[in-house]
């Protein structure tokens, strides 16, 4: 699969893969355009997904028990839900440099075993569960043929391969085998939390909001997360790892963060964008450590750490992902 012609051959993102079925070979790379860090709210974040996309995320979650914001995270790096002018994205029908076509991006061999790669069309019967080494030819509508350009055979393809891989018990594994690549994996993560609190947000954190607390084991979090929380702690404890690390931050704590941060002028404190602060810091009000609803950790300077390669393999069965690759140390929902 892949959402752009940068593969491999051009040197960029997009690794082709076996899976663990014969026959079927899938290959990825990132198309999407946005920065989630540049959304300005909730609304704006899930008015990013265009409404019959958002459904047929949400519908396919549920028939495969798969986090939908994970399936909108996939759609919109490959091809920015469907709405991408690149070849194999747009316009119907085309493939791309590496045979990946539609809105999740399947190789024509991933789709349906025994096909070509490059295969121009490989819609046709839909693939019988269990039967997954034939390929994940899904039909999502129920319309008698399972299409990967038709974005709900697509979408339901995407999250059944997730499933065969992993999910949800471990999407980090079940991403990494839908492309092989840890910035493929931190872009959905970091598309998903965004969608994901989007869709279901904690109360607003301003000055003078009250926000639910707890302390687990040092660490001040929102009480929707205390217990992932700890359970997450415990089983790092017992692979002989201990996590500590800052979550909770009042209003006026990150007013002084940008202070620090970005300036002491009120352009700075409050509106300058955060990629521009040194480091990268949230305006007041929008950060979820005033919500109580991210960790940084100690000890997770960066990706080579013990610490960000455990969070990396197991945080998200938590709930919890590194929404900012730029950021090793920052975890949030």
């Amino acid at each position: 699969m892949t959402g752009r012609s940068r593969v491999v051959a051009a040197g960029l993102i997009a690794v082709a893969i076996a899976v663990a079925v014969p026959m079927a070979t899938i290959i990825v790379a990132v198309a999407g355009t946005r920065d989630p860090n540049q959304a300005t709210g909730n609304s704006v974040a899930i008015a990013d997904i265009p409404a019959d996309f958002l459904s047929l995320y949400q519908e396919a979650g549920l028939a495969w028990d798969i986090d939908w914001a994970v399936l909108a995270g996939i759609g919109k790096v490959e091809c920015d839900h469907g709405r991408s002018q690149l070849e194999g994205c747009n316009p119907p029908r085309t493939v791309n440099v590496a045979g990946a076509r539609g809105p999740m991006q399947f190789l024509g061999s991933t789709w349906r075993a025994g096909a070509g790669q490059f295969d121009p069309d490989v819609a046709g019967p839909a693939v019988a569960a269990g039967a997954e080494a034939r390929g994940f030819a899904t039909d999502g509508n129920g319309n008698g043929l399972a299409d990967p350009w038709e974005p709900a055979d697509a979408i339901h393809a995407a999250a059944r391969y997730l499933r065969t891989h992993g999910a949800p018990e471990d999407y980090a594994g079940a991403i990494w085998a839908y492309n092989h690549s840890d910035t493929y994996r931190s872009e959905v993560l970091r598309w998903a939390g965004t969608y994901r609190s989007a869709a279901n947000p904690a109360p607003a954190s301003v000055a003078g909001a009250d926000v639910p607390l707890a302390t687990v084991r040092g660490i001040t979090v929102h009480t929707r997360i205390a217990a992932p929380l700890e359970a997450m702690l415990a089983a790092a404890e017992a692979d002989g790892l201990v996590l500590s690390g800052s979550g909770y931050r009042s209003h006026a704590q990150q007013i002084e963060l940008r202070r620090a941060h970005c300036g002491t002028s009120d352009y700075a404190i409050y509106r300058m964008p955060a990629s521009q602060c040194s480091p990268p810091t949230a305006r007041p009000g929008a950060s979820l450590h005033e919500q109580g609803l991210a960790i940084d950790f100690t000890n997770c300077s960066s990706h080579p750490t013990a610490c960000w390669q455990w969070l990396n393999a197991h945080a998200a069965d938590y709930g919890l992902y590194n929404t900012v690759s730029e950021e090793p140390w920052h975890w949030s929902i």
